[in-house]
């Protein structure tokens, strides 16, 4: 590791280059309305435009990672947070649904490029049970972003138009990229060729890192999936004003962030693979519970939201840690493997729990729950034969 890094600025530096993400699907979930009216369409092809920004940020990943495996972090973290700076930019000044669309694929595709190399940049300089606490305390302060995301967009549509919420996204991404470039030297890294092909397939056939990816992708799915939908759940479904909306939204990111705090704490004494199995058992079994008493109120459903979501704590960085300890040189392609099936799967979950719409809560919990159930039962019987592994 540089000297001139602590531990501190890896975390800060790498967090706000993650942020970009949350922010950009949290700020804007409040002005939905708004949003539709102002372009002349429905509050249902504006939430479409949220599934395509999770299918270009996998498209972002996609293509970003072999790259970036080739090229170096650095370039390709510079050319992701242009376009996304730009297409913010050019979002506050659209007036037609079909543009608003373009536009935030585009401006996904280049979050994706950027954000790829987070997760590999860890990779770049930790190993073990070190990558999985870096990992848990970058999510933990990425949570920020979510966790004010809702409150701030909501504070921005009270004062001025939701046009603002694009305008404040591309001068945050102004000020990534320069607190990247200045505060985040370039790092050794080993280089590989341009193979996107035998990269992915390296890592789509390695039974056991594709068995930590496809249970962290299910269950994450259903954190997306209720995203998705959070807006009807909270503001049509319980009838909660914007403001509360984005209180409730924020007490279940703060859960997360509690979670990923313990999970910090107790993977210096337990394995990854331990904490990551208590974290898919216990959501798998508050998304059974959910899919029970669906039909619950408020103060029933939403503190169960905040353990099904906050869970993920102990999913996210111990997942991703297990898995690119298997991939030492093609990190950054091994992540946009797991960002790729992250996001459209989360976009497919969220696509079929709005397709099954039928005024209640019994499609969004009944896929939250099987994506769940389904995550445990495949980590818990694909992950028997694991043992430990530093590099290869």
């Amino acid at each position: 590791m540089s000297k001139a890094l602590t531990e501190r600025q890896i975390v800060l530096v790498l967090a706000s280059l993650s942020a970009i993400t949350p922010l950009a699907i949290d700020m804007y979930l409040p002005s939905f309305p708004a949003i539709a009216t102002d372009l002349h369409t429905s509050i249902p092809n504006v939430e479409f435009s949220l599934s395509l920004y999770f299918f270009g940020m996998a498209m972002g990943q996609l293509l970003g990672g072999p790259i970036s495996d080739a090229y170096g972090r650095r370039p390709m973290v510079m050319i992701g947070l242009i376009v996304f700076g730009m297409s913010s930019l050019l979002l506050s000044i659209t007036n037609q649904i079909e543009i608003f669309w373009i536009l935030r694929a585009l401006q996904s595709f280049g979050g994706g490029v950027a954000t790829v190399n987070v997760s590999a940049t860890v990779r770049d300089m930790f190993n073990g049970k070190e990558s999985a606490r870096i990992f848990s305390l970058i999510a933990m302060v990425m949570l920020m972003a979510p966790l004010l995301a809702p409150t701030l967009g909501a504070l921005i549509l009270k004062f001025f138009e939701w046009e603002t919420i694009f305008l404040i996204l591309g001068f945050y991404t102004l000020f990534a990229l320069i607190f990247y470039l200045f505060r985040f030297p370039a790092i050794k890294q080993i280089r590989t060729k341009i193979t996107p092909i035998q990269n992915y397939k390296a890592v789509l056939s390695h039974k056991l890192a594709m068995v930590f990816i496809v249970s962290q992708i299910l269950c994450t799915s259903g954190m997306y999936t209720f995203i998705t939908s959070s807006s009807f759940v909270y503001m049509e479904h319980f009838h909660v004003s914007a403001s509360r909306f984005s209180l409730f939204f924020g007490i279940n990111v703060l859960m997360m962030m509690i979670c990923g705090r313990l999970n910090v704490w107790v993977v210096k004494r337990k394995d990854p693979l331990q904490l990551l199995r208590f974290g898919v058992i216990i959501q798998a079994i508050v998304g059974i519970i959910l899919f029970v008493l669906h039909d619950a109120d408020l103060f029933v459903i939403f503190p169960l939201v905040g353990l099904y979501v906050g869970i993920l704590g102990f999913v996210f960085g111990n997942s991703v840690s297990l898995t690119l300890e298997f991939f030492p040189t093609i990190s950054a392609s091994a992540n946009a493997i797991i960002g790729v099936l992250q996001y459209s799967v989360g976009a497919l979950m969220g696509f079929i729990a709005s397709s099954l719409h039928d005024g209640t809560l019994l499609p969004i919990m009944g896929v939250m729950m099987v994506v769940s159930l389904c995550g445990a039962t495949l980590l818990l019987w694909g992950s028997k034969g694991y043992i430990p592994h530093h590099g290869g």
